[in-house]
């Protein structure tokens, strides 16, 4: 097989054979079968155009190989191993890691246990929208926790920068569980928040049918170490022996961290990232992103970037065209944003988060390795305690930077309503700062970012300012049998890399299990 690179397309038609063999100049006869590899976008021309990426199979493949933009492809395979005996394994968390570490433990012929503490996606839906409609928040259910992580109350959003040939794997599970084809090739790939429920309770199925049990609605709540080799684990109302421990609880889940803090397992802290959710109008992004063609074209997105002064990055993150921001706290009396898109992306707004780096040094106590989530609860509650409700402070991005207030220039999308606030009083000082200067560079590469735009605040959960570290194995480096693994753990961001971690860990612990004497 070959590979073809930048095959020019109209934006009114899909990579056809008749295109391949323009680009290639041979006849139809001689192409065997094609596949998109990759899709983008070229909008910087008078004529927008798509670029191709595609993997063929041809009669002839040596002749076409000193062709520009064209050579050999080599497909890179992912063997996953078999189990040769059986062993109690457990799961904890039933987000990306943990559904593809149990998809992986369960085909290698081990049938794990999943602990999860939230509810199955229907009943977490309901939990969810009760929390929107009338403040009521259930802890252990909600945008955080519960069936599909915190990513099932997101945008189903596909992007990732890892290259590693599980990839492919993970968005081939998703397609034969219901989503569209073409997230295996589109440049920013999204399933929606809608569909995603669907497909994860598709993958739900698989893996009783395989012969995973998987309890919803049960919380962790210790652990049995002995001899720094994990064995155990506590629920509220049971002990469960176990030889390993797969813990994929994702990066909300304090409690069950410090309740390993507590058994000494090794945790070190991290930087991570804290700011607003900021919303405008989503013509305005389009108009800009995508120039005179915009009405022709999907909604765009934008990825922005900048390195204040006092040395920490900002930058855009979970962009959602179209999208909604919504409350996913899921402590009482907190505020935590985050945005959502459903798979038409058709609301009035587009919003993504502008995350400030937090360093480690920032944190009250650099012997606590569990100081970071402090400093997070701080933010968290002082949201709170702006509007002493589930209604989120908004301003102005322009009242924001000249501290004044006045009415918002376009309605926010914010689920639990909102309060004109002063934001400032939220934030250190060197957040401030450096969010500040960022947003007049921002405006410089998207004009009326400032003028148009929104913040809701407060934005705290992108990632988990911890890490549960492990050895090259996976392992915990002073736990025996426990693999720390997906974003809670520190080792992803994002459903795609979380999943891929998954099945990382799983492979590890059937590699080990194999290996036994």
């Amino acid at each position: 097989m070959i590979k073809i690179n930048n095959i020019k397309c109209p934006l009114n038609q899909k990579l056809t054979k008749d295109l391949l063999a323009k680009k290639l100049r041979c006849s139809l006869s001689e192409i065997i079968s094609f596949e998109i590899d990759r899709e983008s976008l070229d909008a910087r021309h008078e004529e927008p155009y798509y670029i191709y990426n595609c993997i063929a199979l041809l009669k002839n493949e040596k002749k076409y190989l000193h062709h520009k933009d064209v050579s050999i492809y080599e497909k890179i395979a992912t063997n996953y191993p078999k189990a040769y005996r059986q062993a109690k394994v457990a799961i904890i968390g039933f987000g990306p890691s943990g559904i593809f570490a149990a998809l992986t433990m369960a085909k290698a012929g081990i049938k794990p246990i999943v602990f999860e503490r939230g509810s199955d996606v229907d009943k977490r839906t309901l939990a969810v929208e009760r929390f929107w409609n009338q403040g009521i928040l259930d802890q252990n259910c909600n945008v955080q926790f519960g069936e599909g992580g915190a990513g099932t109350f997101s945008d189903g959003k596909l992007t990732c920068r890892i290259k590693d040939p599980r990839v492919k794997d993970v968005l081939d599970t998703f397609i034969n569980n219901g989503a569209d084809s073409a997230i295996r090739y589109q440049h920013l790939p999204h399933i929606g928040t809608d569909k995603l429920r669907t497909i994860i309770k598709n993958i739900r199925h698989e893996l009783i049918s395989l012969g995973t049990t998987i309890k919803f609605d049960t919380l962790v709540t210790d652990f049995e170490i002995n001899n720094n080799k994990i064995i155990g684990l506590y629920t509220k109302d049971n002990y469960y022996p176990c030889d390993y421990v797969i813990l994929c609880c994702g990066h909300s889940s304090i409690d069950t961290f410090k309740a390993l803090h507590l058994k000494n397992v090794y945790i070190e802290q991290k930087d991570f990232a804290v700011g607003v959710r900021v919303e405008h109008p989503q013509i305005l992004i389009d108009k800009n992103q995508n120039k005179h063609h915009w009405h022709m074209l999907e909604h765009a997105s934008y990825r922005l970037t900048y390195k204040a002064s006092n040395g920490r990055s900002v930058y855009s993150f979970c962009m959602c065209p179209g999208g909604i921001v919504v409350n996913s706290a899921s402590d009482p009396q907190t505020i935590v944003t985050n945005g959502m898109s459903y798979s038409k992306h058709d609301e009035q707004n587009a919003n993504s988060a502008l995350l400030v780096q937090v360093f480690k040094e920032d944190f009250a106590d650099p012997h606590d390795c569990l100081s970071g989530f402090s400093y997070q609860q701080q933010i968290e509650a002082k949201t709170f305690e702006l509007t002493q409700c589930y209604a989120a402070p908004v301003q102005n991005i322009n009242d924001y930077l000249n501290n004044q207030i006045s009415p918002l220039v376009i309605p926010t999308s914010f689920t639990n309503g909102y309060q004109i606030k002063d934001i400032h009083t939220i934030f250190p000082s060197a957040i401030n700062l450096a969010l500040k200067e960022a947003l007049y560079d921002f405006d410089k590469k998207i004009p009326g970012f400032i003028d148009k735009g929104i913040m809701v605040a407060s934005e705290t959960r992108s990632s988990c300012p911890i890490r549960v570290k492990r050895n090259a194995k996976h392992e915990s480096i002073n736990t025996e049998n426990l693999y720390p693994c997906g974003e809670g753990a520190g080792y992803a961001g994002g459903i795609i890399s979380s999943a891929v971690d998954g099945i990382r860990c799983a492979t590890s612990v059937i590699e080990k299990i194999n290996n036994l004497e």
